[in-house]
């Protein structure tokens, strides 16, 4: 009796550990860069460059209108992002941060953000 317990409660462990097991699957890949080492678009623009290391070649990534521009984790529409980009370039001692968000099965660029 006591095997038979045993070996019911060790199948049910068994099985319910392999019903929890999850496949995470990535979406999105992140490329971070210094502000200064992005080709952020123009107003109406709709592609974005940069080097990903220094021997690296530059790659173009297409824009979408989905794609989300955010300042210090705030989002703000092309136009306010591109201009407060701007005013960060021009601070001499800026250490801002940009980091690009790619879709992995497109290329495409999903957000852009920039932290000071």
């Amino acid at each position: 009796m006591f095997r038979q317990i045993l070996v019911a409660t060790v199948a049910l462990l068994v099985l319910d550990t392999a019903s929890a097991v999850r496949v995470l699957e990535l979406v999105e890949r992140a490329v971070e860069l210094t502000l200064a080492d992005v080709s952020l678009p123009s107003d109406g623009g709709s592609t974005i460059s940069f080097s990903e290391c220094p021997t690296c070649g530059v790659s173009t990534h297409r824009l979408t209108d989905q794609t989300v521009y955010e300042v210090n984790r705030r989002p703000l529409p092309l136009v306010e992002f591109l201009s407060v980009a701007a005013d960060l370039r021009g601070q001499p001692s800026s250490s801002a941060v940009a980091t690009v968000y790619l879709d992995i099965a497109s290329g495409r660029v999903t957000r852009v953000a920039v932290r000071e």
